[in-house]
């Protein structure tokens, strides 16, 4: 199954507000996606932040960033310690970014950054895509200045990921996951890099491996907007009773379909882990129904699985296309890593030395 929507963002952006409507997870939803939403006149939406670094000579790179998420910093903010030449980060006001507060930064708060975007004579954009306020505020300039743009991937991909913007670069785990974004686009470019998440969890020391206790832990799902909830809680419910797994919430499942959800697996004997752990603090085995947390886990020496009967058909294709190992068989290898670091490769695509 290929992406539901491979060009039209407003169509996926629909799609996307239907679910969440649907199963009721509105607020789940990032403050920066629920600020972009609010009128244009409220104080909550007017305002950005540009943060600048000088570096040699050549010209600026652009990063846009919406939110403080781990994406985020495993995406694009640590690709600035490679950068050798001036770097420009722009962020909503407000968004705490300890990464930009060192010396050698400035910071200009503006109502609207495209006039200074304009005078920086930007050499490249980066973002994590265009579903958010900054980055389709970046990939829009970008592409009337015609300034080259990327988007690196953050995440294992799905038919419901977010379309790439027009004629970008796609910055892809691997060349099967370039291949499908892409698939029926001609303006879109694939350079392969590599998961940064991945290339840090293989060279981090986490002894996970030497300490792995018996129990497993299924990662809860329920807010994921691409399955309906009878799969990822049915998912969860029966592979728990049948393992005694510990069941530990996904970090959105704070409404109230979530916590009734909560509730009834504790009546029916499932024992609940929290507060929740990263998988580079778990000492288990890891289960879910898809997840770049098994990917992970598997990196750092964990037992790790999928689980989920009669899943939608993608659903096994995404599985396969990651060589993640359904519960019964062997654990999920570990995906292969190149030995170069990936933010290095992203660096130096962005400012045109690889």
């Amino acid at each position: 199954m290929a992406l539901i929507h491979p060009r039209s963002l407003e169509r996926w952006q629909e799609w996307r507000n239907s679910r969440r409507r649907a199963i009721g997870i509105h607020r789940a939803v990032p403050p920066p996606l629920r600020r972009a939403t609010r009128s244009p006149g409220s104080a909550a939406s007017s305002g950005y932040v540009l943060h600048t670094r000088d570096g040699d000579d050549s010209a600026p790179v652009l990063l846009g960033v919406d939110t403080t998420a781990d994406t985020t910093r495993g995406g694009l903010l640590v690709a600035l310690s490679y950068l050798h030449g001036s770097a420009a980060v722009l962020a909503p006001a407000g968004l705490e970014l300890p990464e930009l507060s060192g010396p050698g930064w400035d910071h200009q708060h503006l109502a609207d950054p495209r006039r200074a975007l304009d005078e920086l004579d930007v050499s490249s954009a980066l973002t994590l895509g265009w579903h958010r306020e900054v980055g389709r505020l970046v990939h829009e300039w970008a592409l009337s200045a015609d300034v080259p743009s990327a988007v690196v991937q953050h995440d294992v991909l799905s038919p419901f990921a977010p379309p790439l913007p027009p004629h970008t670069t796609f910055l892809a785990w691997s060349g099967a996951d370039g291949d499908f974004q892409r698939a029926g686009r001609d303006d879109v470019e694939v350079r392969v890099v590599g998961s940064q998440r991945l290339w840090q969890a293989g060279h981090e020391d986490s002894g996970s491996s030497e300490a792995v206790q018996v129990r497993p832990v299924f990662l809860g799902q329920l807010a994921s907007i691409e399955l309906p909830r009878r799969y990822t809680f049915g998912a969860a419910h029966s592979y728990c009773r049948f393992t005694d797994a510990l069941y530990q919430p996904g970090p959105e499942e704070t409404d109230r379909l979530s916590r009734a959800a909560h509730a009834l697996l504790r009546r029916r004997g499932v024992d609940l882990q929290v507060p929740s752990l990263p998988v580079a603090r778990q000492e288990r085995p890891v289960v879910a129904v898809y997840s770049a947390d098994v990917l992970e886990a598997a990196v750092r020496g964990l037992p790790a699985w999928v689980h989920g009967p009669r899943m939608p058909t993608w659903v096994h294709e995404q599985w396969e296309r990651y060589g993640m190992r359904p519960t019964g068989a062997e654990p999920t290898p570990a995906p292969p890593q190149d030995a170069d670091e990936p933010a290095r490769l992203i660096a130096q695509i962005l400012e045109g030395t690889a």
